[in-house]
């Protein structure tokens, strides 16, 4: 656990001797699959750090309809909005397949801010750059018909392996209409229709994008 744990970008700037001392008060725990973590309203308690298995960050309204915020795996971690301004969780977590966490108590999360700068700038750093990634989404969302957002969402999801692009991550139709905004039926139309142009398969739950995906549909 601690070798994973050192890896971490929150832990980076940190001497040995202090990463031990952070280190010391986090224990860790297995989940299974589908097992809720976080729901939204909760008081704020603990930070999380993905070791293994794969975490949803979502929320939900009165209907029951989903919006996945994020995904986080390994060197992830989440929780610390909730810590550092003392609110109740903003979102839902729940894991996506089996999985174990690193949790970090309030009370040694907030010694660590007060104590370790460099833990403190690490964390605003992190901070920043989610703020950034989440206002990019949200103008390209905002901007974008259906299509562009399933067109934008596949780029940022797939990486090149030996010249193709490939989404590992096993994407169900639901799971895309939940991140995108839209719904299962507009989803399963337009995954039809890029099947049938040639421009994506799916083989052994992957998304191959076998040429560039057209700019509008």
């Amino acid at each position: 656990m601690m070798l994973q744990l050192q890896n971490f970008e929150l832990f980076k700037q940190l001497e040995k001797e202090q990463i031990d001392d952070v280190l010391s008060h986090i224990h860790c725990r297995s989940f299974p699959k589908k097992t809720q973590i976080v729901t939204e309203g909760d008081d704020s308690h603990s930070l999380y750090f993905v070791l293994e298995g794969r975490v949803k960050i979502y929320l939900d309204d009165d209907n029951g309809k989903e919006i996945i915020v994020n995904i986080h795996t390994p060197g992830d971690f989440f929780g610390e909005l909730g810590l550092v301004k003392s609110i109740p969780r903003t979102a839902s977590v729940l894991t996506m397949e089996d999985s174990r966490l690193g949790i970090m108590p309030e009370s040694d999360f907030k010694r660590c801010l007060s104590t370790y700068s460099a833990f403190s700038i690490s964390l605003i750093e992190n901070l920043a750059t989610r703020l950034i990634e989440a206002t990019e989404t949200i103008r390209k969302l905002g901007l974008m018909d259906v299509y562009r957002r399933i067109a934008v969402t596949f780029l940022n999801l797939s990486e090149e392996i030996d010249g193709v692009r490939i989404i590992n991550e096993k994407l169900t139709q639901q799971n895309i209409a939940s991140r995108v905004g839209a719904s299962r039926e507009m989803v399963a139309r337009i995954l039809k229709d890029l099947r049938a142009g040639g421009y994506i398969s799916q083989e052994d739950n992957k998304i191959i994008l076998h040429k560039p995906l057209p700019h509008s549909w």
